[in-house]
């Protein structure tokens, strides 16, 4: 017979995972408003410090593995929104008239990579892990750049570059890694036919489901029209629809929306703008990526991997300049905008996030290092790149707010 006491709730009461996930948006909205109106500081760094307090807290050890992969799917989402946002600004005619856009591209992220791997060797991390990391810092992190120019509703030479830098790079680096992971499947055993096709598996598939959404995207477009809400709704759920399918078939996330984004910008002859009004469903999936990305560091990876993290970040961030201002003349900018751009290339985030979880998920062996190095490159640079960007976008005057 059941107790009449079970009709009412325990003491103490237990609060399920909703309940934390209400206290931190709203903590992590407080934190973002200060840090806006009485700080003069990014909303970003408000929210870091949200995420950062609650891992300190602890609060990312209490998370069953259910919840864990609830959250991780969300991550999924709010990136992939965010991905297929950025990709849906790249314009490729853009690029062809001015095909200096991309040397710039390829050389900072050229640069990025030797200069981060030559300094992990000097530490003596493990080549594996440093090709690794060096892949996953040539991205400049797209949620950050999107948060920050909608923020300071930014117009301009640099702002555009920069879009276009970011999802140029962020391809880079998803591509790098899924190719190192055939290295990776050979030092841990793996037979010849996983370490030569499953790369090719990844990158194929993903190009595939892209070209496939985007397609859908580009139909409901053309029936509805780019300004109906009811047609942002189903692209929404057609995107929705495609990160369940990415998981479901084991590809990556990032580079399937990225793509997508840029092949639904590109296909057609007169090109789809990703709509103006996906304003604060798209802000809420931001403060929750961006606190959640913090959430997941842990002081311990100071201990191991903090001194290297400290020296990435100046290396990279001098690369990311170099590249930029060495050919600022022929790419049609002055070396102000160019130095500009370089530094407002440094953020670091969930994207790098994501791709050291991709990297764990296959190999949860895999060589410690790689998770406390970039997990303390990501927290400082939550903290301090968008302070930078700022700075860097108010020295060109491209900062309206």
């Amino acid at each position: 017979m059941t107790s009449e006491l079970s009709l009412f709730p325990g003491w103490p009461p237990a609060p399920d995972p909703v309940f934390f996930a209400g206290l931190a948006l709203v903590f992590a909205g407080l934190a973002g408003e200060i840090c806006f109106r009485r700080l003069r500081l990014p909303r970003i760094t408000g929210y870091a410090v949200v995420g950062l307090v609650g891992g300190t807290l602890g609060l990312s050890s209490t998370l069953d593995a259910q919840t864990s992969a609830a959250i991780r799917l969300l991550i999924d989402l709010a990136l992939g929104l965010l991905l297929f946002e950025l990709g849906s600004r790249l314009n490729l005619k853009w690029m062809r008239a001015n095909p200096w856009i991309i040397v710039t591209s390829a050389l900072e992220a050229l640069l990025t990579f030797v200069a981060v791997y030559a300094v992990l060797r000097v530490f003596s991390v493990t080549p594996l892990t440093a090709v690794l990391i060096a892949s996953i810092s040539m991205a400049t992190s797209p949620a950050v750049v999107i948060q920050l120019k909608n923020e300071l509703r930014a117009e301009g030479q640099v702002t555009e570059r920069l879009l276009a830098l970011a999802a140029l790079n962020s391809v880079y680096a998803v591509v790098a890694v899924k190719l190192v992971y055939g290295w990776m499947h050979q030092a841990y055993h793996s037979s010849v036919w996983v370490v030569m096709f499953h790369p090719l598996y990844l990158l194929v598939g993903s190009i595939v489901l892209a070209f496939v959404l985007a397609k859908a995207c580009n139909l409901v477009f053309r029936s509805f029209g780019s300004q109906d809400h009811h047609a942002f709704v189903m692209l929404i759920g057609l995107i929705m629809l495609m990160v369940a399918l990415v998981h479901m078939l084991r590809l990556p996330n990032s580079l399937t929306l990225l793509l997508a984004g840029i092949i639904f910008r590109n296909l057609e002859e007169r090109p789809q703008l990703w709509p103006a009004y996906f304003g604060t469903a798209g802000w809420l999936l931001a403060v929750v990526l961006f606190v959640l990305t913090s959430l997941a560091f842990q002081w311990e990876y100071l201990a191991l991997g903090g001194l290297a993290a400290a020296a990435i970040i100046v290396v990279r961030l001098a690369a990311k300049v170099v590249g930029t201002v060495a050919v600022a003349h022929q790419a049609g900018i002055s070396y102000k905008q160019a130095f500009a751009l370089g530094l407002s290339l440094c953020p670091v985030a969930s994207l790098a996030f994501v791709l050291v979880a991709d990297t764990y998920d296959i190999y949860p062996q895999f060589d410690p290092m790689l998770k406390a190095v970039v997990m303390c490159v990501i927290a400082l640079l939550q903290l301090v790149a968008p302070l930078v960007v700022y700075w860097a976008l108010a020295l060109v005057g491209e900062r309206k707010d």
